[in-house]
């Protein structure tokens, strides 16, 4: 075979670029920690790199609207445990209303702080989150929900009896809609209750609606207590009926929200599970087995030697050494 003088150049010159190119790769999987830097260096893995890389984002932003979703419920909860404080009180205040030995004077007085638990109950019905929107809103979670009060003749003539006749003492101005966050490929979790379903239509035991909201009733019991009107005791009975079916009106969507609260923890142990494989697959596909790279690296270096001793050595060679 005859080998002429470029050929050898040439195949010098490929040689020493190839292992070049070669520790050049073998360098950047050592310094990124890598084994597939392109996907010509293993085109199945790469693919399925990216599979498994797409599916972690999209169980990670599941995982983001599971948290964001708790915390939501959380704040919600702790509001309608803050509603369901006042119902107790206001509870315990009626039934000393109903005292048959009280006095006006006397029934006057637990009137005025039913009106600062009624004042106190519009306002945790008005509750804002962290950015500004009403809880118990609705979808118009951007306008205030309760209020104004109607407004009352002063002396009052003959105070109505609301939620009677359309009469409404607190008007809600909200919708029934609640918010919601999509927390798993197929499952969306209300994330909000309306003021509509909470405040405005109290369900009894049985879970028939009542025919009042929580502000009516409220209201229709310090009529009854505050001089307003002739003291009844049809109507504080009727008042403390009402009152007791709120108060488990809130407990029972108290426990629908902890109930979602529950349904979220155990979503949200799964996804990180699913995380865990995920990253465990993306471990196996693209990590470097360092032992093996450095040994490749140290094979690499020692050809490059090679290749450049021997290229230099064959560069030489000439017959005008010898003559």
């Amino acid at each position: 075979m005859r080998v002429s003088t470029s050929m050898i150049f040439n195949n010098g010159t490929l040689g020493i670029q190839n292992r070049q190119s070669d520790l050049f790769k073998v360098q950047n999987q050592l310094s990124t920690g890598r084994r597939i830097l392109t996907p010509e260096d293993d085109p199945i893995g790469a693919s399925e790199a990216l599979q498994v890389t797409q599916s972690k984002g999209v169980n990670k932003q599941f995982l983001d609207n599971q948290a964001n979703a708790q915390s939501q419920l959380t704040f919600l909860e702790g509001t309608l445990g803050s509603v369901s404080d006042q119902f107790l009180r206001i509870g315990e205040l009626a039934a000393e209303a109903a005292n048959p030995t009280l006095n006006a004077s006397q029934r006057g007085m637990i009137a005025a702080e039913l009106k600062e638990r009624r004042d106190s109950l519009i306002g945790l019905a008005n509750t804002q989150d962290g950015t500004g929107l009403y809880i118990f809103g609705g979808f118009k979670s951007s306008i205030k929900p309760f209020g104004p009060a109607v407004a009352q003749a002063s002396p009052p003539v003959l105070p109505p009896t609301y939620g009677l006749a359309g009469t409404t003492y607190v008007p809600y101005n909200g919708d029934a809609g609640r918010q919601a966050l999509q927390v798993t490929s197929s499952n969306d979790i209300a994330t909000s209750e309306s003021g509509l379903d909470v405040f405005m239509q109290v369900k009894d035991a049985s879970g028939n609606t009542i025919g009042r909201s929580v502000f009516d009733s409220l209201q229709n019991l310090i009529n009854n207590i505050d001089g307003s009107l002739p003291y009844s005791a049809a109507t504080q009975v009727q008042a403390q009926s009402e009152i007791s079916a709120g108060l488990n009106h809130i407990s029972t969507i108290r426990a629908s929200v902890g109930a979602r609260q529950n349904s979220l923890d155990s979503l949200t142990s799964t996804g990180q599970d699913v995380a865990l494989q995920y990253d465990t697959r993306l471990s196996d596909l693209q990590d470097l087995d360092y032992a093996e790279a450095i040994s490749r690296f140290a094979n690499y270096k020692t050809q490059l030697e090679a290749a450049q001793l021997s290229f230099k050595q064959v560069s030489q060679m000439s017959l005008f050494n010898i003559l």
